[in-house]
C-alpha cells in the first residue's frame, strides 16, 4: 500500500475503501502505524528540514523525533525527502493533514518563551533573524548567496545590515582603511582637518565627526581608529597636537574662536597660534563701547556703576567717550558726578574728596560759573517744605528735592525708557508709580514719585508704599504747587470706575500717600452716569492725601421720563354757543331786556374719572349791554379732589354810543360821526378772556 493509499483512508475513514482494495479493521490499525516522515538537520532551501514546525501544529509525535519510525524501525536520511512527497509535506503542510487550530488563534506557543507562532518562521530559521531576514556568511539575503571578498582593501567580510536589508559587507579593512556604513572599505584619514558643518561631511562610518577645532568646524576621527602621523588623541578624538587645524609649527597668528558668557550667549573671542602651539579661546579686554567684550555677562564693567551710571571712569562719563580731563576751566578742574543716574562733568569741590557731610560746599546745581554753590545741611532731605527753593529745600546738595537715589522723577517733555533723574525724568506718572513699586524689593529701593508742573492725563493706581508728590519746577529745585500746578485729569476711555484719576485699591499698609497735586475725574458720557475723582477700596491705615484738590467730572444729565398716558375723551362734547345775533328794539330802538335779546355761551363736554365728575363749565350768556355793566361769566369746570376745576372766562365790560346831541356835546346834528361817536368806562375798561383750562 502506498501513502497515498493512507491519505485517502484518512479522508474518507471506514465508509469506503474505494481505489484501495478491500482492508479488514485490522489492516487499517496496521496502516496507521507506519511512521510518518524524519526531522533532519536544517538546511537553506525553504523547506522545515528540522519538522519543528509539525512539531508545533500537533501533527508529529514527540517519539518520532528520535528518527525512529513508530513501529521501532529506524530511517535514514536520505528517506527524508521521499517520506515528505509520500505524506504531501513539500515545505507546506498538506490539506489533508489535521493541524489543529489555525495559525490566526496563535496557538503555537510551544512553552519556549514567546517563539513566533508563523509555521513559515520555522523554515531556515538557523539562517535568518527573529524578523526572518536570511544573515547567515553563506545565505546573505537569500539562500545559496555567500559573502566573499571581492572588493579593494576588504581582509573579512560578513553578512551585515544596510538600510535594513541584508547584504554582504565588509568587517576588516587594510590599514587606513574603515569599514563604511554601506559596506564597503573607504579611507579612514582622508578628510581629517577638513572643514564642515556636520558628521556627514567628515565620512560615511561612524568613527567620523565634524568638531570644533579652535574655534573652527573641523573634521576628526575617534580614537579608537588608531591617529595617525602628526596627530594625538584629545579627548576621544585625533586632533592636531595644537589642538588646531590651522596653526603649524613656525607660524604665529591670532584666530577668532566663540566664547559663552553665563547666560550661555555667545562672544567673539580668540586664540593665540604660537609656532604651532594654539592657545585656549581668550576673552578682549573690556572698552567702554556698550559690548561685553571679556563676555562676563555685563556690558562696559569697570565703567558702570550698580545702577548702570557711566560714573566710574572721568574718561567715559555718562557715556562712552565723554572725557572729562579734556576741558580746561578757570573754576578748576571737572569730574565725573551731579546726577547719580544720568553723570555729568561737574565742578571739583574739594570738600566732597573724603564724602559729603554736612557744612560741605557741593555743586549741586551743575552749574560751574557759581562755583560750590551749595553748602550741605542734612545728609537726609525729606520731600518740602512748600514754597520754598534751592539749598532751602535741597538740603543734602544732591541735586534735587528729596533723595535723588530713592526717588523717580516726572516730566511733561520726559521719555520713561529714561532712569527717571532729575535730568532725565520720565514721561508718564503711572510707569514712575510702576517702577518705584518694583523698586521696593531691591536693595535699595525708590519709594519716592516727585512730578514737575503740567497736566497729565491718565487715571493713576497708587501703590502700597509708594509716596507721589507734585508741585514742583522742572529741575526740582522749587515747590509750590499753586505756582506750579500740576493736574492729573482722567483721560477719556479710561476703564476706572466712574472714570477717576485716582484709584487705590488696599494700599496703606506702610506709608503710603499723595499730596500737592488737583485729580479730576472723567465728565460723565452717558446719560444718569455718576462720576468719580477718587476711587479707594479698602484703604490701610498708612495712608495719607493731603494738601490736594479732589474733583469729580460732570455727572450725566437725568434720564427723560415716560410720557403719560393719553387721557379720556369726552363722554359728549362741548357745544357751540348761539351766534351773533341783532338786538330786538323797542320803538325809542332800545334793547328790550327780554329772553329774545339773550345769547348764550357754548355747552362743556361732560366727563368722569373714577366715578367722579369732571366735565368743564358752560360759556356765560350775553344780554342787553347796559353802560359800565360786564356782561355774564363762564361757569368754572368739575374736579375730582380737593383740586379746583378751570375758571370761567370773565365777559366784557358794556360801553355806549354813539353820541348824539341828547347824550354829549355834539351842537350841530343829531347823531355826531367822527373819531370817536362812542363813550368808554374809563382807563380800567375790562375785555372779555377765555376761561382757565382745569
Amino acid at each position: 500500500m502506498g501513502w497515498a493509499c493512507f491519505r485517502l483512508g484518512a479522508l474518507v475513514a471506514l465508509v469506503t475503501l474505494v481505489g484501495c482494495g478491500s482492508r479488514t479493521g485490522a489492516e487499517i490499525r496496521q496502516w496507521d502505524a507506519q511512521p510518518g516522515p524524519m526531522p533532519h538537520p536544517e538546511v537553506c532551501n525553504g523547506l522545515d528540514d528540522d519538522l519543528d514546525g509539525l512539531v508545533r501544529a500537533g501533527v508529529l509525535e514527540a517519539g518520532t523525533m528520535d528518527g525512529s519510525a513508530r513501529d521501532g524501525s529506524t530511517r535514514d536520511a536520505g528517506t527524508r525527502d521521499a517520506g515528505m512527497r509520500d505524506a504531501g509535506l513539500d515545505g507546506s503542510l498538506d490539506a489533508s493533514i489535521d493541524v489543529g487550530p489555525s495559525r490566526d488563534a496563535g496557538s503555537f506557543d510551544g512553552g519556549d518563551g514567546g517563539r513566533p507562532s508563523d509555521l513559515d518562521l520555522f523554515v531556515d530559521e538557523d539562517f535568518r533573524d527573529s524578523t526572518g531576514r536570511y544573515v547567515h556568511i553563506d545565505h546573505c539575503g537569500s539562500c545559496g548567496h555567500a559573502c566573499r571578498r571581492s572588493r579593494p582593501h576588504e581582509i573579512t567580510v560578513g553578512c551585515g545590515l544596510v538600510a535594513e536589508s541584508p547584504a554582504c559587507v565588509a568587517l576588516t579593512c587594510d590599514p587606513g582603511f574603515v569599514p563604511s556604513r554601506s559596506g564597503e572599505c573607504v579611507p579612514a584619514y582622508d578628510r581629517l582637518c577638513m572643514t564642515c558643518a556636520d558628521d556627514g561631511d567628515c565620512g560615511d562610518f561612524d568613527q567620523a565627526h565634524c568638531l570644533d577645532l579652535g574655534g573652527e568646524r573641523r573634521c576628526v576621527v575617534d580614537c579608537s581608529l588608531t591617529c595617525p602621523t602628526g596627530y594625538a588623541c584629545h579627548a576621544g578624538s585625533c586632533t592636531p597636537p595644537s589642538g588646531s587645524c590651522s596653526c603649524e609649527a613656525g607660524e604665529n597668528f591670532t584666530l577668532a574662536c566663540a566664547l559663552h558668557d553665563p547666560m550661555s550667549h555667545r562672544c567673539p573671542g580668540h586664540s593665540m597660534c604660537a609656532d604651532g602651539v594654539l592657545s585656549g579661546c581668550l576673552s578682549f579686554a573690556e572698552v567702554c563701547d556698550h559690548v561685553d567684550n571679556d563676555c562676563n555677562g555685563t556690558i562696559d564693567d569697570g565703567y558702570r556703576d550698580g545702577r548702570g551710571a557711566y560714573i566710574l571712569n572721568i574718561h567715559d562719563c555718562g557715556e562712552c567717550g565723554v572725557d572729562c580731563t579734556l576741558s580746561t576751566i578757570p573754576e578748576g578742574d571737572l569730574v565725573c558726578g551731579g546726577d547719580p543716574f544720568a553723570p555729568s562733568c561737574v565742578l571739583h569741590c574739594p570738600d566732597t574728596d573724603d564724602g559729603i557731610q554736612p557744612g560741605d560746599r557741593v555743586d549741586a546745581n551743575r552749574n560751574i560759573a557759581d562755583g560750590c554753590e551749595c553748602v550741605v545741611t542734612s545728609t537726609s532731605d525729606d520731600p518740602g517744605p512748600v514754597r520754598t527753593s534751592g539749598s532751602m529745600l535741597d538740603v543734602n546738595c544732591d541735586g534735587a528735592d528729596g533723595i535723588v537715589i530713592h526717588s523717580f522723577y516726572v516730566a511733561t517733555g520726559g521719555d520713561d525708557a529714561g532712569p527717571g533723574s532729575p535730568t532725565r525724568p520720565l514721561r508718564t506718572i503711572t510707569t514712575a508709580l510702576m517702577r518705584a513699586s518694583m523698586s521696593m524689593m531691591n536693595p535699595e529701593p525708590r519709594p519716592h514719585v516727585f512730578v514737575a508742573s503740567g497736566t497729565y492725563a491718565e487715571s493713576i493706581t497708587l501703590p502700597d508704599g509708594v509716596q507721589l508728590h507734585g508741585g514742583y519746577r522742572r529741575d526740582f529745585l522749587a515747590l509750590d504747587p499753586d505756582g506750579f500746578r500740576v493736574e492729573i485729569r482722567a483721560p477719556s476711555g479710561t476703564t476706572a470706575p466712574g472714570g477717576a484719576a485716582l484709584v487705590v485699591r488696599g494700599a496703606g499698609a506702610s506709608t503710603t500717600g499723595i499730596e500737592w497735586v488737583t485729580v479730576r475725574g472723567l465728565d460723565a458720557t452717558s446719560a444718569a452716569a455718576a462720576t468719580f475723582g477718587a476711587v479707594l477700596i479698602d484703604p490701610g491705615p498708612a495712608l495719607f492725601l493731603r494738601d490736594m484738590q479732589l474733583r469729580a467730572g460732570v455727572a450725566g444729565s437725568g434720564m427723560s421720563g415716560m410720557e403719560g398716558i393719553a387721557g379720556r375723551s369726552f363722554m359728549t362734547l362741548p357745544a357751540s354757543g348761539d351766534p351773533p345775533r341783532g338786538a330786538v328794539e323797542d320803538g325809542g330802538h332800545a334793547c328790550t331786556p327780554t329772553a329774545a335779546n339773550s345769547v348764550n355761551g357754548g355747552v362743556g363736554g361732560t366727563n368722569s374719572c373714577n366715578g367722579m365728575e369732571t366735565s368743564g363749565g358752560s360759556g356765560g350768556v350775553a344780554a342787553c349791554p347796559v353802560f359800565a355793566m360786564v356782561q355774564g361769566a363762564g361757569a368754572m369746570g368739575r374736579s375730582t379732589g380737593a383740586a379746583l376745576g378751570g375758571a370761567g372766562g370773565t365777559g366784557g365790560q358794556d360801553s355806549s354810543g354813539p353820541i348824539t346831541a341828547d347824550t354829549g356835546a355834539c351842537p350841530t346834528a343829531s347823531v355826531c360821526c367822527g373819531l370817536a361817536d362812542f363813550t368808554v368806562p374809563g382807563d380800567g375798561f375790562l375785555l372779555p378772556n377765555p376761561g382757565r383750562p382745569g
